[in-house]
């Protein structure tokens, strides 16, 4: 759980977008997973859950100070890989996001109603209980909303980290789309979808605590405006275009 987290969002031209991590470069490095090869950026795919009557998206359209998302995050179709459940909470501009990684085939059991202990699956190796907790609130919030399957929303992100601050994080989404889930089947990394309505680069500046004086320099300089981007309300309303990516 990360205290006081703050992300500020900016959609930006790709020109822009470049400007400014080439302006940011002093103060960030690729992020472990995009050390290679950092500005091709690696892919992202979230599967949001949602309640039958879309509570959580309509939040989110109202603009709601306290609210919550519940989604599950993968990398890849290989079977054996983890899977990470995640609840994102806002409260007014403070971000708390609890995330547990967990077997792929538990959260696929999970997901059709038959909900395990995190433990049960791996009696050999230890499980914290801080784990077991976000494990068990992740799937008391989605009995409570009766949540399942909505979209998967995929991009490819560009992420970097502070060069001597670990609560510093700036990333780059692009190609932002989204494909329907159908409630039974298998997660997977879907093979195409449709486009979100979103216009250029998406940029998020995240710290803890403190507001970052370079990070201040940077909207500043290049007179960014802060705006809202829902990527799951976006690829919600994108969803008539599925399989048009």
């Amino acid at each position: 759980m990360l205290p006081r987290r703050f992300e500020l969002k900016y959609v930006l031209p790709e020109r822009l977008a470049q400007a400014v991590r080439d302006a940011a470069a002093a103060y960030i490095q690729p992020d472990e997973f995009a050390v290679t090869n950092p500005r091709s950026g690696y892919p992202v795919c979230s599967l949001y859950l949602d309640s039958p009557s879309m509570t959580l998206f309509q939040q989110t359209v109202e603009g709601w100070e306290s609210r919550y998302k519940l989604r599950i995050r993968l990398y890849d179709n290989q079977p054996n890989s983890p899977v990470f459940c995640e609840i994102k909470r806002r409260r007014n501009q403070v971000i708390i996001k609890q995330r547990v990684q967990a077997p792929r085939d538990l959260v696929e059991l999970a997901l059709s109603g038959q909900v395990q202990s995190l433990r049960s699956r791996n009696p050999e190796r230890a499980v914290t209980s801080e784990a077991q907790e976000v494990w068990d609130e992740f799937w008391r919030l989605r009995s409570e909303l009766r949540a399942s399957g909505i979209t998967y929303v995929v991009y490819r992100r560009e992420a970097y980290v502070g060069r001597n601050d670990d609560n510093v994080r700036v990333t780059f989404d692009r190609e932002i789309w989204g494909a329907p889930y159908r409630p039974g089947e298998r997660l997977k990394y879907p093979a195409s979808g449709a486009a979100a309505p979103i216009q250029g680069v998406v940029l998020e500046l995240k710290f803890n605590e403190r507001y970052p004086a370079w990070m201040h320099q940077l909207v500043t300089q290049f007179g960014l405006e802060r705006c809202s981007v829902p990527k799951y309300v976006e690829c919600v309303r994108a969803g008539r275009g599925f399989g048009t990516r």
